[in-house]
């Protein structure tokens, strides 16, 4: 295959499983002995005895009952050698039969051992087959099976290597279709999960280093793992300080698969657990901002206010930590009280979270920007004609010569539409053709 690792993944299929079988006892042992040979001569690579091994387990294999695992492991076996032998064709046809085998025997949501076998069989000769796609130049099966091997890897979490070579196998298509930026953005989740422990490790980490990790598999968007860790984290934690954290952290997957009634209810748990004292007050106050996220995405915006107030009364406004964490409930509530229509009360709390940035880190900082055009947007829906406009020259005066045009062109776009609105025809036709050409200089 050109450019591609070869995928052996033999000890996964060789002779630890041969499923439930209701065939002869003769053709049983034969079938064994057939494909536990064929596997011996794989190992040194004596290929044309190999071949002869499978292709004898491969004759017993399709006298089997329906949904017998034997008949994919054998076809996924013979497609193994065909690929050592370079024998492109042949083995482009029986992956093709294993992955149907595997996808006809994988149930979405199944938590048995077995089932997982069934979905690692269909993402391995998934992967097979996109990298022939891809060779042939079919890129768009070539994407679509990537996608699919990874999706059903992560729903039963595979081994880094099979997750690596989906990855390299994307990043190379990404790269061949001109998507300089999705290829990178594949390159650095190779690199983090290069630098995270394998979930192999769990038994021999320590809280911390589960928490760690779990952290770093959830922003690499490796969620399963993430999920896997976090639990893992949760059994091993000391203390109701610690089993709060890993709580948390489990609400967060629950958060990314928009499970918020299990995330609300589990971060409930984790407040139970944390004591009331001022040494943990600031991570009382997170759990509080993370239910108030969690209220604000199932839309129950009434409670997720009152999250995100109860959180403000632990702050010490004036303490670097303390105000960060307003900031994150005066953003909170600005979006809550904006979804009712509430756009005075929005406004007050955007302002609040204006001077806490203005505080911390001054206007030439881009969140000063970024602030200033959340408190003009809604000046502007109030019909505060002149206090929007003064803002959205402040703003889009603030961020030229920035680097990144992104809320340069927020507040050119905003303002167009606030001249628009307010007849202003003339000048929403300068400030619009401006926004065009800045699109065109980043695109």
């Amino acid at each position: 295959m050109n450019g591609f690792t070869k995928i052996f993944l033999l000890p996964s299929i060789c002779v630890t499983i041969y499923g439930c079988s209701t065939t002869n006892p003769v053709d049983d042992k034969s079938w064994k002995k057939s494909f536990d040979d064929g596997y011996q001569s794989m190992r040194t690579r004596d290929l044309g005895r190999a071949e002869s091994n499978y292709r004898d387990a491969l004759t017993i294999a399709q006298t089997f009952h329906k949904g017998d695992v034997r008949l994919a492991k054998t076809f996924e076996a013979l497609g193994d050698v065909y690929l050592a032998e370079n024998k492109t064709e042949d083995a482009k046809r029986v992956y093709s039969s294993a992955y149907a085998e595997y996808k006809a025997l994988w149930k979405p949501h199944d938590s048995s051992l077995d089932n997982r076998d069934y979905a690692l069989g269909l993402a391995t000769n998934a992967l097979h087959l996109a990298n022939f796609s891809f060779d042939s130049l079919r890129l768009d099966d070539a994407q679509r099976l990537y996608d699919e091997a990874l999706s059903v890897e992560e729903s039963e979490l595979g081994s880094d290597a099979l997750k690596r070579q989906i990855y390299e196998g994307k990043a190379k298509l990404y790269k061949l279709t001109g998507r300089e930026s999705e290829a990178e953005k594949i390159q650095a989740q190779i690199a983090d999960l290069k630098g995270m422990p394998s979930v192999d490790d769990m038994d021999n980490m320590s809280w911390k280093a589960l928490q760690v990790a779990g952290d770093e598999a959830f922003q690499a968007g490796s969620i399963v793992k993430a999920e896997k860790l976090f639990n893992a984290g949760l059994q091993r934690a000391d203390g109701p300080v610690q089993s709060a954290e890993s709580l948390r952290g489990v609400a967060r997957i629950y958060d990314q698969r928009k499970e918020f009634s299990h995330a609300i209810a589990t971060l409930e748990q984790a407040r139970r657990l944390i004591p009331r004292n001022d040494d943990r007050r600031l991570d009382l106050a997170d759990n509080l901002n993370s239910a108030g996220w969690s209220y604000f995405q199932a839309k129950d915006y009434a409670n997720a206010e009152k999250m995100f107030l109860e959180s403000v009364k632990l702050v010490h406004l004036g303490q670097h930590h303390d105000s960060e964490r307003a900031k994150v409930s005066f953003q909170g509530l600005t979006k809550a009280y904006s979804e009712e229509g509430r756009d005075a009360d929005a406004e007050k709390f955007a302002q609040r979270k204006l001077a806490l940035t203005l505080e911390l880190y001054g206007k030439k900082d881009s969140r000063y920007a970024e602030d200033l055009l959340a408190v003009t947007i809604l000046q502007a829906k109030q019909k505060k004609n002149a206090e929007a406009a003064k803002g959205f020259l402040e703003v889009i005066q603030l961020e030229e010569g920035n680097p990144s045009p992104r809320y340069m062109l927020a507040a050119l776009d905003s303002y167009a539409k606030f001249l628009r609105d307010t007849k202003q025809d003339a000048l929403a036709d300068t400030i619009e053709l401006k926004a065009k050409n800045l699109r065109a200089e980043f695109e």
